[in-house]
């Protein structure tokens, strides 16, 4: 009697299993320290995300730092992208701040932080203030001073916070990504906040690929808690300890400024890219998704949007632009050095 004989179809079905049963297998080894429970946890909120409704990104081309034109530009991303009525909430802005080097696009420009906070005001935002803790400076204050951010915050009368200094409070460390830590320390206007507005900047990154919004999250770490530069985060690992903030935070959304990006060796000696593009999004996943391919990184080269999108963490995969024309906007930038 003649063997079976192995169809086409049903080799190709083996392959597709095999693929599918590796691809658990080394997602499983990859985080087995959180247990079965989380791992299965991630998956299906994962798969979920897939059929959900999409999440909505807001493009504007600006090629300039004009206050009045950001200010217009932002005020109609804002409406274009379905953010979130801030109307009598307390508001923490933070943008990044790591360095001052002068004739780098390092920061968050001022103008934009600046623009940001007049749309924040003209919403009904009771109480705004702007933070940071960066990772490199002890002392946030030179930064500021040196960007023109304070000249900006001056002329509004509102407040910065150096986070690495302000008072910390303990908060659950949620959604598994701080293996053997229930709980992490951060600064009360973080934890108090109704609302973080990652202001973030388009930029390489030499060790995460792309520092976006959920990147710029590290600056809400309390340096006088865990260190200079955060040693906590880089011993749990770059990549959990970006998805663990952004579970273990009060709601985040996102704009980020990459009126002037950066390329090659980011965070802080990269070279310029007038790139004349903001984003502006409620789900910072998907911005971030959205901001890499505008530098023409796909999501699965950059390790914390490819398991942000597998574990569900924000919606990366269903995405609507709005706004300006994404094919218009798209650059490739100069990839970091490894």
């Amino acid at each position: 009697m003649a063997a079976p004989r192995l169809t086409r179809r049903a080799f190709l079905r083996l392959l597709l299993l095999a693929g599918i049963g590796g691809g658990l297998a080394l997602a499983e080894r990859r985080t087995q320290p959180v247990g079965v429970r989380r791992f299965l946890t991630w998956l299906l909120r994962g798969w979920r995300r897939r059929v959900e409704p999409p999440a909505t990104v807001a493009l504007g081309g600006s090629l300039s730092y004009d206050e009045a034109l950001l200010r217009d530009a932002l005020m109609a991303l804002w409406d274009q992208a379905g953010m979130p009525d801030v109307a009598g909430k307390r508001v923490l802005v933070k943008p990044n701040l790591i360095e001052w080097i002068e004739g780098r696009p390092l920061v968050t420009a001022p103008e934009v932080v600046g623009a940001l906070l007049d749309v924040l005001r003209a919403r009904g935002a009771a109480e705004i203030v702007v933070g940071e803790g960066p990772g490199f400076r002890r002392d946030a204050g030179p930064v500021v001073e040196h960007s023109g951010l304070a000249a900006v915050l001056a002329r509004r009368g509102i407040p910065f916070i150096d986070l690495n200094y302000d008072d910390p409070r303990p908060v659950p460390a949620r959604d598994g990504w701080f293996p053997g830590q229930p709980r992490l320390w951060l600064p009360r206007h973080v934890v108090e906040a109704d609302l973080i507005v990652s202001a973030a900047k388009l930029k390489t990154h030499h060790w995460a690929g792309v520092t976006l919004s959920l990147k710029n999250l590290f600056g809400v770490v309390p340096g006088i808690r865990y260190g200079w530069p955060k040693n906590m985060l880089h011993v749990n690992g770059l990549t959990p300890s970006i998805l663990g903030l952004r579970q273990s935070l009060p709601p985040v959304v996102s704009v980020i400024d990459g009126v002037i990006g950066m390329e090659g060796d980011g965070p802080l000696f990269g070279t310029p890219v007038p790139h004349g593009v903001l984003l502006v999004g409620a789900d910072p996943l998907a911005v971030d998704v959205i901001g890499a391919r505008l530098m023409g990184f796909e999501p699965e080269e950059i390790e914390h949007l490819h398991w942000g999108i597998w574990t569900g963490v924000g919606q990366g995969v269903r995405i609507e632009v709005r706004g300006a024309s994404f094919d218009t906007l798209r650059r490739q930038y100069q990839r970091p050095p490894k």
